[in-house]
């Protein structure tokens, strides 16, 4: 049932990010895509492996539900953070659009936690807060530095 929910969230958000018109240039939406996944894919190695903070159980469909997590829909999210705040004009806003966000993705991390996709160990609830806020600010800062090189000639979306 787990993997069904996550299944239908994930092509739900596929759906509706390729319908979206977006402010990024294709190449930009496939290196933000990657460099989210990287992110995300060497948090849940790191607390998975090494500091065994995030149990996954053994169950071929939880782990599954994880990997389509890692790989399509948090990603997809992080990309249409980037598109939101490339659109946002003022600062206070784009605060509140990264709080909105940074809630977003602890409260699917949590979710996961709740249905049993992966379990945190000894685990303070404001990790997650500071981790998605530092990814986010990573995702930001890389934005920044390569639209400058993307966009050197004078072509802008």
């Amino acid at each position: 049932m787990t993997i069904i929910f996550y299944a239908v969230l994930n092509v739900l958000a596929l759906y509706f990010f390729i319908k979206k018109k977006k402010n990024l240039h294709i190449l930009e939406i496939l290196v933000y895509w990657m460099i989210s996944s990287y992110l995300f894919q060497n948090f849940s190695a790191l607390c998975y492996m090494n500091f065994k903070t995030i149990i996954i159980p053994d169950q071929l469909s939880y782990a599954f539900a994880h990997f389509i997590n890692r790989i399509v829909l948090i990603p997809l999210l992080m990309v249409t953070f980037l598109h939101f705040f490339l659109t946002t004009s003022s600062n206070l806003k784009k605060l509140l659009l990264m709080i909105i966000f940074i809630i977003l993705f602890s409260g699917l991390e949590w979710l996961a936690d709740f249905l049993g996709v992966f379990k945190h160990v000894h685990w303070q609830l404001w990790w997650s807060f500071s981790f998605w806020f530092a990814c986010l600010l990573v995702l930001i800062g890389f934005m920044k530095f390569f639209r400058k090189i993307l966009f050197k000639g004078g072509f802008y979306v």
